[in-house]
């Protein structure tokens, strides 16, 4: 058992044994062992089957509105950024909640393992990130690959693996990776001409199949009836086609410009492999030029495009 998971399952007990939280939130082994899912806890006794490495990708800030009592929840960097932005916008009470943060190392991109050469997923016992390896158990045999290799893009350039939001925080700091590599395919969107920018989202938003998942998996998705579905006023048809998709992924980049934190969860629900993230990376590189605001960053940051203030550009009033 790794340090993390010792002291989280140690701290999980101490708050539900004294009642200071309700239940705790976080994470467990999924179905195979390259896999994590949610955890819901409230009885000290269900605390052995609490988690922490590199397969723990799910953003727990979509799992805290409207829970009854106090919730102690597990935040990587990208979760507590997400509480930070849910709280600004009134979502959640700050109050109502305990973060413990957990400093990540990164997590580990499943299809990149799998496409690895001598890599047997439904091999593998156990994950685990050390320094700059990912070390992959499969039974006895284990294997060291560098983690430039196996990490998810955005992990490779996350700004704040160490949760900026925390109230007790179990490992050491990790600083602040390389931007550029998060920005990287956004990066590359931005250099081609308006005709291949064109083509390449016309490639990508033809194949959606509108199934939602990326909204669910989305902890700033927490509109009651999505504009994408909502019958009146009707901003999209059900039909499922290009112009209706362009319509629903730009409404909804747009509807995240200056609240998205990057966590990557839209990107790993997509079926079909749509890079949402970088569209969305896109737009927060554009909020945070005109602004200068970094959604999740700073915890009493109201999101830029809810207010205005006397000293707004002419161009940041007409983008907005």
């Amino acid at each position: 058992m790794n340090p993390k998971t010792e002291r989280i399952r140690e701290r999980a007990r101490e708050l539900l044994q004294s009642e200071q939280v309700a239940s705790v939130i976080g994470y467990k082994r999924g179905t195979e062992a390259h896999r994590s899912t949610p955890a819901f806890v409230t009885q000290p006794d269900e605390c052995d089957d609490l988690i922490f490495d590199c397969t723990c990708a799910q953003n727990l800030a979509n799992y805290l509105r409207k829970r009854p009592g106090k919730t102690a929840v597990v935040v990587k960097g990208c979760d507590a950024r997400a509480v930070a932005v849910l709280c600004n916008e009134n979502q959640l009470k700050r109050e109502d909640l305990h973060l413990i943060g957990v400093p990540c190392e990164g997590l580990v991109d499943t299809d990149k393992l799998a496409a690895t050469e001598g890599v047997r997923l439904a091999d593998v016992t156990e994950l685990a990130v050390e320094g700059d390896a990912v070390v992959v158990q499969m039974g006895e045999e284990e294997v060291r690959l560098p983690a430039s290799d196996l990490l998810r893009d955005e992990c490779l350039g996350c700004l704040s693996p160490t949760p900026v939001l925390h109230d007790e925080l179990i490992g050491e700091e990790i600083p602040p990776r390389d931007e550029a590599k998060f920005r990287e395919l956004a990066d590359r969107i931005e250099a081609m001409s308006p005709e291949e920018r064109e083509a390449f989202f016309t490639e990508q938003f033809g194949r959606c199949i509108r199934c939602f998942a990326c909204v669910r998996g989305c902890p700033m998705c927490y509109c009651t009836t999505c504009f994408a579905i909502q019958d009146t006023p009707q901003y999209v048809t059900r039909m499922v086609g290009l112009d209706e998709n362009r319509m629903f992924h730009m409404g909804r980049a747009m509807h995240l410009a200056g609240r998205c934190v990057g966590c990557g969860a839209c990107d790993r629900a997509c079926p079909v492999g749509i890079p949402l993230r970088a569209l969305n990376t896109k737009l927060a590189a554009e909020t945070r030029d005109l602004f200068s605001v970094v959604a999740g960053m700073d915890c009493d940051q109201k999101p830029p495009l809810v207010e205005f203030l006397p000293g707004d550009t002419e161009e940041a009033l007409d983008t907005h």
